[in-house]
């Protein structure tokens, strides 16, 4: 299946002029400890679909208590910037939608 059948709210937003934080959501339990379980949402994974550098991915955490997964990534052209193409970040959560979950 793909991610965007198993969790509820996939989306994203500014933490700072250089960071994107990256929101997952999930109404079921079975549905996150699927997603969690499956090990598919690795720093690689993100670099890759973000066209970054592996340590530019600035963590992926797991949180329990709300099926939600919280992933940050550095961003080299800050927000306010001329060349910034989504000034409050909120269309980065593309790339994620297709991701698929064994």
């Amino acid at each position: 299946m793909k991610l965007k059948e198993l969790a509820t709210v996939i989306r994203s937003k500014n933490a700072s002029p250089f960071i994107t934080t990256l929101d997952i959501f999930f109404s079921s339990e079975t549905n996150y400890k699927k997603v969690k379980g499956s090990g598919v949402l690795s720093k690689q994974l993100i670099a890759e679909l973000y066209k970054l550098e592996i340590q530019d991915v600035l963590g992926i955490w797991f949180v329990d208590e709300c099926q939600g997964i919280k992933i940050s990534i550095l961003k080299h052209v800050p927000a306010d910037h001329p060349l910034a193409t989504d000034l409050y970040g909120a269309q980065q959560n593309a790339p994620l939608l297709e991701v698929q979950v064994e």
